[in-house]
């Protein structure tokens, strides 16, 4: 009859004890890739709702007309960190019989983010907030955009027609209307979404050229390349002799030939003062220096859409408009309120009906895709509420081109997260 051995339960813990270290040795190589699929995408969604919360917490605070302040957040450093040990003791009693085992182990994890803050202030805000936006960026709408919403966005007017100009201001004196301005833009949406129409990008040049004609031997590859930079080109004028010309990026809106003459078509430039029957319209802004010039005999003319283009803080305050104040701030002027021809305060909610409409409450809202506290209330955007979600998705856009255009180094305030 076989007597089991006594070192047989001594080698499974003394195995044992090895497997625990092997683990040890081999976790932190495999902490890194698990951190990633875990940690990413839930940094991503945090960055993305504290981006949309801060924007409407601004958004509110233009209603009340109270500054806006702005706080990036350029990076995010996250380092995790494994440890462990093991300890194992055993042996065979001299004293007493029988086998002595004593085994213990530490195993440890850590997430140690750190948060760097940047302050948006001085001539870097006022550039990005204050400067109107280019004709340009009129190219996002063959991105995806809605042409309807973008342009409510963006737009003062379109050849002298209002979109509510006086909704720009924190504390309009009177009520302003843009009735026949969405009209406009519904059915030029309208045309578009039938692929009656499309808004093209190309270049043009100025007539008139830049710099007196020089010889072309006298040109070197380094002046091409400087001029193209600065958006100049050299062409030829008479033989042997070259001048410098403005060249530009312009937007055309081209209408396809079945709809040239189509009803809605001529509504629409009766609307914007547009002559009927042309089958491309070019797109300019107003604060161009050629719009300013030409203004006058474009609008009489009927070829050009001139846009009055908003600068980002314009576009905030415009949409402050549609946020929902309480009844009790208006009573106690807490907002600001414009009386309206009846001698009531003023609805400026009417103006972005449809498209844009911060709601408010006195408790937490449970169905809000975004949320912020102000003044002891809730202003929310409903989860539902597609159409708002989609001026927020493309005033975060602007934003960010403008930001990345007026980018420079500031004070940063790093905070380390965790132990």
């Amino acid at each position: 009859m076989a007597v089991p051995s006594r070192n047989k339960p001594r080698r499974r813990l003394i195995l044992g004890a090895w497997a625990v270290l092997a683990a040890i040795m081999v976790g932190p190589g495999c902490l890194g890739p698990k951190a990633l699929r875990t940690t990413r995408m839930k940094y991503n969604e945090s960055v993305r709702v504290t981006n949309d919360e801060q924007l409407l917490m601004n958004i509110v605070r233009l209603r009340y007309a109270d500054s806006p302040v702005f706080i990036d957040l350029p990076s995010i450093t996250s380092q995790f960190e494994i440890s462990g040990n093991a300890h194992f003791l055993g042996g065979f009693g001299n004293q007493y019989p029988g086998n002595a085992n004593l085994g213990f182990g530490e195993l440890g994890a850590r997430d140690s983010p750190t948060l760097s803050y940047r302050p948006r202030e001085g001539k870097e805000v006022a550039k990005a907030l204050l400067t109107p936006l280019s004709a340009e960026l009129f190219s996002v709408v063959n991105a995806g955009a809605n042409l309807e919403q973008m342009m409510l966005l963006t737009l003062n007017d379109v050849n002298d027609v209002g979109n509510a100009p006086q909704a720009t201001a924190m504390t309009p004196k009177a009520p302003d209307y843009n009735a026949e301005f969405l009209r406009g833009v519904r059915l030029m949406a309208s045309l578009r979404e039938r692929s009656a129409t499309e808004i093209q990008v190309g270049y043009e040049e100025d007539a008139d050229a830049s710099s007196d004609p020089i010889a072309e031997k006298g040109l070197g590859g380094d002046d091409l390349l400087n001029a193209a930079k600065e958006g100049y080109v050299f062409r030829q004028r008479g033989e042997g002799r070259m001048a410098l010309l403005k060249r530009e990026k312009s937007l055309v809106l081209r209408v396809h030939r079945p709809y040239v003459d189509s009803p809605d078509m001529h509504e629409l430039c009766r609307i914007f003062h547009l002559r009927p029957g042309l089958s491309r319209y070019r797109l300019k802004s107003e604060f161009s220096q050629n719009a300013l010039d030409e203004t006058p005999d474009a609008i009489e003319t009927g070829e050009t859409i001139y846009l009055n283009l908003r600068s980002i803080l314009q576009m905030m305050v415009f949409l402050s408009k549609g946020v929902c104040v309480p009844e009790e701030h208006v009573a106690e002027n807490v907002a600001p309120s414009t009386p309206g021809p009846d001698g009531r305060p003023y609805n400026w909610t009417q103006i972005t009906a449809g498209n844009f409409f911060v709601r408010s409450q006195k408790h937490r809202p449970r169905d809000a895709e975004m949320a912020v506290f102000y003044r002891g209330y809730w202003f929310y955007i409903p989860s539902n509420d597609v159409n708002s979600r989609a001026i927020m998705a493309i005033l975060e856009i602007l934003v960010s081109i403008e930001e990345s255009e007026t980018h420079t180094g500031g004070p940063l305030l790093t905070i380390p997260v965790g132990d």
